[in-house]
């Protein structure tokens, strides 16, 4: 995965690409809410119209745009980074070595 990160362009690696969990949970309610919303108006719209292809249309619209307002990762879903602890010690390393010099 590394090597086809490396082939795009330095402005394009530059982009932060992760999500935080607070941002990960905001963005799975979005989706459910979206994609459910769109479920029922196309259900609605499909049953008053009596054509399913209406109903499968609003639904792939529905679908499409929780992509574009999921997938990105906007700032919204960055607001909470995660505080690492920092690195004191590998014991588990160091015990490797030592067996490694015997």
């Amino acid at each position: 995965m590394d090597g086809l990160l490396n082939m795009l362009p330095e402005s394009v690696q530059k982009i932060s690409s992760y999500m935080d969990f607070n941002g990960q949970k905001n963005a799975e309610r979005i989706f459910q809410v979206l994609i459910v919303l769109h479920g029922i108006i196309g259900f609605v719209a499909g049953f008053i119209t009596q054509q399913l292809s209406i109903a499968v249309y609003i639904l792939g619209f529905g679908f499409l745009l929780s992509c574009l307002v999921i997938l990105p990762p906007w700032p919204y879903f960055r607001s909470n980074p995660i505080k690492w602890h920092p690195v004191t010690g590998a014991p588990a390393v160091e015990k490797v070595e030592k067996k490694k010099k015997k």
